[in-house]
């Protein structure tokens, strides 16, 4: 989980998938509002990966997450209270 107080992040544009296989090369499946688009190039799948190894490592770990999560789904509740 990354919060939005991490600010902007590459993969902000739209839902990306990498894939690996034992017999071709490598690829990435970019989804965005209203296209599909596989990307072959070896450059911009290197840059994809690193792009999404970063967000892992900006990401939230699972307990900070839940804590999070835990605390947003309190706040809301609240709200409803008022």
């Amino acid at each position: 989980m990354l919060p939005f107080r991490a600010g902007a992040h590459p993969a902000m544009e739209g839902a990306l998938k990498l894939m690996d296989f034992s017999d071709a090369p490598p690829l990435v499946y970019l989804e965005s509002l209203g296209y599909g688009q596989l990307v072959d190039d070896p450059a911009l799948v290197a840059r994809y990966r690193l792009s999404y190894d970063l967000l892992g490592a900006a990401a939230l770990s699972p307990k900070a997450s839940l804590a999070l999560i835990t605390s947003l789904a309190e706040e809301y509740a609240h709200e409803d209270d008022a």
